[in-house]
């Protein structure tokens, strides 16, 4: 189960990268000194700190209760879960993108981390399935 501890590792580091970025819009220092004029009215949030609540409550803490239940829990649904988070983490970098019409260096990180959580969930999966699937055609009890 090495994917799986991989799996809950990186969902652990996305959940502390969430609550880092979150606190750092909050304090509105460095980058997140004020927040760009040209995106109120564009996307759903008016300042920094509705921004970093929506990304700790969704990604810091969802993340974090995906990594303490594979941790804690020996079944597949870590994998869906995994794969959920992702496509979730993608769709909320990509449509700030196709709202504002340009797209950001940050973005294109997030991009990829996004698309690492969703390749960890969908390979973790397929694997679980087929090894299932080959214990059965073996004659074994699946797990």
């Amino acid at each position: 189960m090495l994917l799986k501890n991989i799996l809950n590792v990186y969902n652990l580091l996305l959940s502390l990268g969430a609550f880092y970025l979150g606190v750092s819009m909050f304090l509105e220092r460095g980058v997140f000194d004020t927040f760009p004029q040209e995106w109120i009215g564009v996307l759903p949030f008016n300042n920094w700190g509705s921004l970093a609540l929506f990304g700790i409550i969704v990604f810091g803490i969802g993340n974090g209760i995906a990594s303490t239940y594979g941790f804690i829990k020996q079944d597949k649904k870590i994998f869906i879960i995994t794969f959920t988070m992702g496509i979730l983490f993608l769709l909320c970098t990509v449509l700030p993108t196709i709202l504002l019409g340009e797209w950001y260096l940050p973005t294109s990180a997030l991009f990829i981390f996004s698309l690492i959580q969703i390749l960890l969930g969908l390979f973790g999966f397929l694997s679980f399935y087929l090894f299932s699937l080959l214990k059965k055609r073996n004659g074994e009890n699946s797990f």
